[in-house]
């Protein structure tokens, strides 16, 4: 059963002075403690759970003969968060007293039943339960704050809502932070999408990418005219729960998700090799679906490495960017790519190395390599 009572402790300078009062069907127990070392109070009101014990390292043991002096014992250790307290005095008369550096919200796996003892513990924010989804409540009992470590999967100050990109999942602690990539539901057009997060600096730096596009440059799915480079059509959702697979998807992210970074990755045979854009948008559709030339500036070696040493780009117009290349009468051309030229002239590319390509193969190079393309963001 869950009790409050009222305490009051008041502590000034190095010499003690301490007012306890408990009236008759009181229910909170109140603490004010002025530190030796300050002149500001601080305030506490303890709640008991009776017939609880929380199974933690103490940090002191005192024998003590009333709920008072344990709580008091408490206020005076400043790493002292919540105390158990025995249920019965001894032979002396006393109780032993324990108290912990812990508290039942960092603990709620080590909080048990036990006939024997009562628990005490400092009244904090966490003591209405604010987290929600499963997240654990740390209170900040120095602020009168809180904090909540989410769960997988959520995010929010209250573990309240989902994320909508693993960036976010990973800024607010709805990832595990860990190098293994992690399947994780992001709220993409307000209904829950699950897409596997890819974590750890696999070649772009770490911090959490979402994935938005895969493209096998054997097929036409994503060249150049297709309608999903302009729509908002989502193609083969599984796709976005798998690695660096075989498997062609594009996801919601590809109009839902925002970011100030985009890593370009292409795999010729069983190497895969990665490129990262600093280019800030609302999402990679605002950049390509009203077809205007965007520039960037990755340079043609950057673009060559993500094929190696069979790419195959000529020496001149290197026009690169979103919707490439700047002449609209360019015979080739590139949703995000490079083209290149012998002539001085952008309008007879005869080479280009890209996703999203025309008149060559959809990802690669525009006549010798076919390479699978991976798109994320961040």
């Amino acid at each position: 059963m869950f009790y409050i009572f009222i305490l009051s402790v008041l502590f000034v300078s190095s010499d003690l002075i301490t007012e306890a009062t408990c009236s008759e069907g009181s229910n909170v127990l109140h603490q004010e403690n002025i530190y030796s070392t300050t002149q500001s109070v601080r305030q506490h009101i303890f709640l008991k759970e009776e017939f609880h014990y929380l199974n933690v390292p103490g940090i002191e043991l005192h024998m003590v003969y009333d709920v008072f002096d344990c709580t008091f014992e408490c206020l005076s250790n400043h790493l002292c968060l919540s105390v158990n307290l025995a249920t019965s005095k001894g032979a002396d008369g006393r109780l032993w007293c324990e108290l912990l550096s812990s508290d039942k919200y960092r603990n709620f796996t080590q909080f048990k039943e036990n006939k024997s003892t009562h628990h005490f513990f400092i009244k904090g924010r966490c003591s209405s339960s604010p987290c929600q989804n499963g997240g654990t409540c740390m209170t900040k009992y120095k602020d009168d704050t809180f904090e909540c470590l989410c769960k997988a999967g959520f995010t929010g100050k209250y573990c309240h809502k989902r994320p909508t990109s693993c960036k976010e999942a990973y800024d607010y602690g709805a990832l595990y932070k860990s190098n293994a990539s992690q399947l994780v539901t992001l709220n993409l057009d307000s209904k829950p999408t699950s897409i596997l997060c890819h974590m750890g600096d696999f070649g772009c730096g770490d911090r959490g990418w979402t994935l938005v596009m895969k493209i096998d440059g054997n097929k036409n799915t994503f060249e150049y005219p297709s309608g999903y480079w302009t729509n908002k059509n989502e193609y083969n959702l599984a796709g976005g729960e798998t690695g660096f697979d075989s498997q062609e998807t594009k996801l919601p992210t590809y109009w839902n998700t925002s970011f100030s970074k985009i890593c370009l990755g292409m795999k010729v045979g069983q190497l895969i090799k990665f490129a990262v854009i600093n280019k800030t948008a609302d999402s990679l559709y605002s950049l390509i679906a009203d077809g205007q030339y965007r520039a960037t500036s990755l340079g043609r070696d950057k673009w060559k490495t993500l094929i190696g040493s069979q790419a195959y780009l000529q020496d001149n117009c290197n026009s690169e960017g979103f919707n490439a290349p700047t002449y609209s009468g360019s015979q080739r051309k590139s949703r995000i790519g490079i083209l290149g030229n012998n002539e001085f002239d952008c309008r007879s590319c005869d080479s280009l190395i890209g996703f999203g390509n025309f008149l060559g193969n959809t990802c690669g190079d525009g006549s010798v390599v076919k390479a699978f393309g991976y798109i994320l963001v961040q």
